[in-house]
């Protein structure tokens, strides 16, 4: 176990194998295939957990995103090894869960900065060059380091492909999961930034000001709405241009799904078929060094299997298409 700093963080290091799902003879589950903690070096994509909820609440999101991971893991343990995917190319590192909780946000300044700089150094110390990452819970704060880990592992500018209803590039004057790309802007992390399925309604005339002036692209959930055909034709069209020189980061912000278990729940947004559809399309077309899936908030036991089991399909899918570019 590593903890942060202050303690407000902890990062543990998966050792052993979690073979408790029922198999019938002839089967083999990823269970028996998936390898844990240190041995995740031989792996080339490499799963992380990130169990915290403080950066959805000081952007006054709902609680719940520091819960999850655990069904996660069990549910891509479940499926079968065979033809579509092996699983013995899987690793689960661990999982960095805060330590303390949430309690306002005039007591919580300064901690997403220490989550930062957490989660750069685990990333550091574990994740190779060479291999491939997929960080899955917390807030979409944890874009920050990822983006910036992804950018110091290439010593290369970053191309970034969010998915989701907000662009995140509030204010920079306090970290939070609102404003995760407008600071990788500012530091110069960015190549170029591109958000797909932004709800006109739901950010600001400043967040707009900025994607105008640093010449972010975006496409609007509404022109989804409008012509599904087109919106589609332009989603391929931009991520086929991307320059393969550099990296490539890919976000999918569980807020972007209509009744997803999220810190920003919403009924209108793409279904889970749609969004298996942007994962599949893209990872099999562009070859991508981080997909982060944050904001789920599940908290019920039924939304834990539901968020579990709807993101061990994202997994599987990326995974999937990936494998078919090398």
């Amino acid at each position: 176990m590593v903890n942060s700093d202050t303690n407000l963080f902890e990062f543990i290091l998966f050792t052993e194998v979690n073979q408790s799902q029922n198999t019938r003879g002839g089967e083999t589950k990823l269970s028996e295939k998936i390898k844990f903690g240190s041995a995740c070096s031989q792996c080339q994509y490499v799963i992380l957990g990130i169990s915290e909820d403080i950066g959805p609440q000081m952007n006054g999101g709902l609680p719940g995103a520091n819960h999850g991971f655990t069904s996660v893991v069990q549910a891509i343990q479940s499926v079968q090894s065979n033809k579509f995917l092996d699983g013995g190319e899987i690793g689960i590192l661990g999982e960095i869960k805060q330590t303390k909780e949430f309690t306002s946000a005039s007591e919580s300044i300064g901690w997403v900065e220490e989550l930062d700089a957490f989660v750069f150094h685990i990333l550091q110390q574990y994740v190779h060059v060479k291999q491939q990452l997929i960080v899955v819970g917390g807030g979409h704060n944890n874009a920050y380091p990822l983006l910036k880990f992804a950018q110091n592992s290439a010593k290369k500018k970053v191309q970034s492909i969010n998915i989701d209803p907000h662009a995140d590039c509030r204010a920079t004057d306090f970290r939070h999961s609102g404003n995760p790309f407008s600071y990788a802007i500012n530091e110069g992390v960015l190549e170029n930034y591109a958000v797909f399925g932004l709800h006109e309604s739901y950010n600001n005339a400043f967040i707009f000001k900025l994607l105008e002036d640093k010449n972010v692209y975006f496409n609007t959930f509404e022109k989804f709405i409008d012509d599904e055909v087109i919106w589609w034709i332009d989603w391929k069209n931009y991520y086929s241009e991307l320059n393969k020189e550099l990296p490539i980061v890919l976000d999918i912000d569980l807020d972007a799904i209509q009744f997803s278990p999220s810190s920003a729940l919403t009924p209108s947004g793409f279904t889970i078929e749609q969004t298996r559809k942007l994962i599949r399309s893209i990872s099999s077309h562009q070859i991508i060094k981080i997909f982060h899936l944050p904001e789920g908030a599940p908290k019920t036991k039924e939304e834990l299997r539901l968020y579990g089991k709807m993101v061990s399909y994202f997994v599987l899918d990326f995974i999937k298409g990936q494998n078919s570019k090398m």
